[in-house]
């Protein structure tokens, strides 16, 4: 049985950033992204660690961002997975802009079956 692909999901990495502590700015990049892709935020939840480190969850329909930072390092691991009819990569120039940070790296995989073979994995680094 052939199998459309389900979703998009891209594994980022954020490097060099100083402003990887700013919980409003989290906040904010989060509902950028869910008007970026038309999608109503289902839920919004950033959480601030002492003495620094965010973690934060953003869920739409079909769709879900994550993001956990390490300011001391300039770091962030942040994962989007979009339903399959959106393309996750229009985010890129959003995190830039956010977090304004020297690089940003990112695999893309292909999330559900297709032609019974299972996800397809592609990576770029732009």
């Amino acid at each position: 049985m052939d199998q459309e692909i389900t979703g998009r999901h891209l594994l980022i990495e954020i490097i060099g950033s100083s402003l990887l502590n700013d919980k409003e700015l989290v906040e904010n990049f989060f509902r950028s992204l869910a008007e970026c892709y038309g999608l109503g935020i289902l839920a919004l939840k950033v959480h601030q660690f002492e003495p620094y480190g965010l973690s934060g969850l953003l869920v739409m329909p079909e769709s879900h961002v994550a993001i956990h930072t390490w300011p001391e390092y300039g770091y962030a691991a942040l994962d989007i997975l979009v339903g399959s009819r959106w393309d996750p990569r229009g985010s890129i120039a959003l995190i830039h802009t956010y977090f304004q940070a020297k690089e940003v790296k990112f695999v893309e995989l292909e999330r559900g079956l297709q032609r019974g073979n299972g996800p397809l994995v592609r990576s770029e680094l732009p």
